[in-house]
């Protein structure tokens, strides 16, 4: 996938809270059902970045040179940008085009920017963002599940340029031994 569509993944995933309480809070019928489709549609792609992409096999070791914990930032994003949808429930028409607009501007930036440690769906499923840099000259974000130590090992997959996801080790399975 394109690195446009993976980051507009990530956003509409950073979303999934505030579309399940839209979905919740709303009282018509079609943005009800809008929100909530929106909320599984970041859910799913959520739930594919910690358990599906988690699991590939082909990951890259990176040592770890400098860390930085990405998660201080996300408490601000939730009372910026979530608390001003929840206000009014039942928006009326121009509501719900100025609360596209928003999102739309807010996803243009998020696409295009380096927004990925803001996502507080990842913390909801037991992950945490770090901010990273590697003794090769890399400088992102990792989707871990502990935070990772300065000259620790990790193994990796790239989602984006920017994003990497730490790779769970596989459990050893052991052959038995052939009878002599």
């Amino acid at each position: 996938m394109t690195e446009i569509v993976q980051r507009g993944r990530l956003y509409v995933g950073s979303y999934v809270g505030l579309f399940a309480l839209l979905a919740i809070r709303f009282d018509t019928t079609w943005v009800q059902l809008a929100c909530a489709g929106l909320a599984v549609l970041g859910a799913a792609s959520m739930l594919w970045i910690v358990f599906v992409v988690a699991r590939r096999t082909g990951a890259e070791p990176i040592r770890v040179a400098e860390v930085e914990d990405a998660g201080a930032e996300v408490s601000g994003y939730l009372a910026t940008y979530l608390l001003p949808f929840l206000t009014v429930a039942s928006p009326s028409f121009r509501d719900v085009v100025a609360y596209a607009i928003f999102l739309g501007i807010g996803g243009l930036i998020y696409v295009r920017s380096e927004m990925t440690q803001v996502n507080p769906t990842l913390y909801l499923l037991g992950r945490r963002v770090a901010k990273v840099s590697t003794r090769e000259g890399w400088r992102g974000y990792v989707i871990v599940k502990t935070h990772p130590e300065t000259d620790g090992i990790i193994r990796v997959v790239s989602i984006n340029s920017a994003v990497r996801v730490e790779v769970r080790r596989r459990q050893e399975v052991r052959c038995p031994k052939a009878a002599a």
